[in-house]
């Protein structure tokens, strides 16, 4: 077994080298406390997103399908408008023939 090697700094080496990974070791701690209040605040706003997509009817999950669905019922109650609309405009035209 080789012998551990004895630290060649002064005690005033040491102090300095302690106090800076103190220093770090404090910006580390202020950096996560800053990124975990963030991440709460975030979250925060995530929940109320989905609380309000829960109000309005809608699963968070299924969000993506239902907006399909309803895009799909749109088209086709504009189609059903047009066609009507369309009838009418040709019944107007042919009475305005008259």
């Amino acid at each position: 077994m080789e012998p551990t090697q004895i630290s060649k700094r002064s005690p005033e080496e040491m102090k300095a080298k302690i106090d800076a990974i103190q220093k770090r070791h404090q910006a580390v701690l202020e950096k996560r406390a800053s990124l975990s209040g963030q991440l709460q605040v975030k979250k925060q706003e995530l929940q109320a997103i989905l609380d309000e997509i829960r109000a309005a009817g809608y699963d968070p999950k299924n969000l993506a399908s239902d907006h399909d669905k309803a895009e799909k019922e749109l088209e086709t109650m504009i189609s059903d408008f047009e066609k009507k609309l369309s009838e009418v405009e040709d019944a107007l035209a042919t009475f305005d023939k008259r």
